[in-house]
């Protein structure tokens, strides 16, 4: 055989034995990687449910948190958590779907503290006001949700909002900025001297206006009503030097410009304006 032939035949049975080499090492490695996955995951598998069922997770403590008008009767009845049930096994998504439907719990946390304590902290919703509509009352939260009509079971005491009974885009408007200023006047001091607010309504043409424990009616219009209180306050303190504030009184403050103030139950009378006062009574 000559050389040339020779050497063309040993370099191809090289090649070869090379692929054929390189080929089963490839098949090797992924026998070995399959087994090794398969192992891991029976291994985990076995882990998971031996820790299942192991008597060292179960719940031996529910922990509810952040309760102020429910109980935690109510919550544990909404979840309905198993006796000894495994802290692992439980369902947190399915006790935060059950738990949300009382209209009291505006957010819920389900979490876990090993080795045997699940604990549920509750957001509630904070009612500011009762909306009436028609003969019924219906709880408002901060964020103007109404979550829940009222029932002979809620011991609360809110200002009441009224005239907002009508779906329509003024109403809707008119109904945040009604929350806004009741938000305003009872979390600020400033308007302390006005007392705690009893009603607030709405009018579509005149706007709102507040009565107040004191024996105050505001009308205050549609807009500008940080200005108007402002001028409300110097007109309060003139009344009580004159000693004039000594019965419900009418405050008219839908012009900004002018202040009308009428005493409940008497007859209007003008009275000849002073320099420096720009209401009249």
């Amino acid at each position: 055989m000559p050389v040339i032939l020779k050497k063309s035949y040993k370099a191809k049975r090289f090649r070869l034995r090379r692929r054929f080499t390189g080929v089963f090492g490839d098949f090797f490695r992924a026998i070995c990687l399959l087994f090794s996955i398969t192992a891991l995951s029976c291994s985990f598998i076995y882990v998971y449910s031996y820790l299942l069922s192991s008597p060292y997770f179960e719940i031996k403590e529910t922990s509810v948190r952040g309760l102020k008008e429910l109980t935690e009767k109510d919550i544990l009845t909404l979840a309905q958590i198993k006796p000894a049930q495994n802290l692992l096994a439980v369902n947190t998504g399915a006790i935060t779907s059950k738990v949300s439907e009382n209209p009291w719990v505006r957010n819920i946390y389900v979490g876990r503290e090993l080795p045997n304590r699940l604990v549920l902290e509750l957001q509630e919703r904070n009612p500011v006001a009762l909306l009436k509509k028609a003969d019924n009352f219906y709880l408002v939260d901060t964020e103007g949700t109404v979550f829940k009509k009222l029932s002979k079971n809620d011991e609360v005491d809110l200002p009441i909002l009224t005239g907002f009974d009508q779906d329509s885009k003024t109403k809707f408007r008119q109904f945040s900025r009604a929350l806004i200023l009741l938000k305003t006047l009872s979390n600020s001091r400033q308007y302390s001297y006005l007392g705690s607010i009893a009603e607030v309504s709405m009018d579509e043409i005149y706007g709102l206006s507040v009565i107040t424990d004191k024996g105050f009616y505001l009308k205050l219009g549609l807009e500008g009503f940080e200005n108007k209180l402002k001028n409300l306050k110097i007109v309060i303190v003139d009344l009580e030097k004159k000693g004039l504030k000594k019965s419900y009184l009418c405050f008219d403050l839908c012009d900004e410009s002018k202040i009308t103030v009428q005493r409940k139950n008497t007859v209007v009378r003008t009275q000849p304006d002073e320099k420096g006062k720009r209401y009249r009574i």
